[in-house]
């Protein structure tokens, strides 16, 4: 699965012999109050495919199963969208 997540998000596809690093910051009471030490991650981990904050919301297994939901649905919109079947109601 290593070979699924890419640098940045969108750059090279990482390898087996890599290392996946996600970096993980304090929640904060407001949203708007994680941007100082979400930009800082970013800096200083301009390779990371994303970034955890800590204690925010659902628990890893309801994440996992959130991620898992969307990586099926984008995965059948696309099969739909090559069918040439609509993916939206009325389109």
């Amino acid at each position: 699965m290593i070979k699924g997540v890419r640098q940045g998000g969108n750059g090279k596809a990482l390898s087996y012999l890599d290392t996946l690093v996600v970096p993980i910051i304090e929640n904060t009471p407001h949203e708007e109050d994680l941007r100082d030490s979400m930009a800082e991650a970013m800096k200083k981990y301009p390779d990371a495919a994303g970034i955890l904050v800590r204690r925010h919301g659902s628990d890893w297994e309801k994440a996992k199963t959130q991620a898992e939901c969307l990586d099926y649905l984008f995965e059948i919109s696309v099969k739909m969208k090559l069918a040439g079947l609509p993916t939206l109601l009325n389109e």
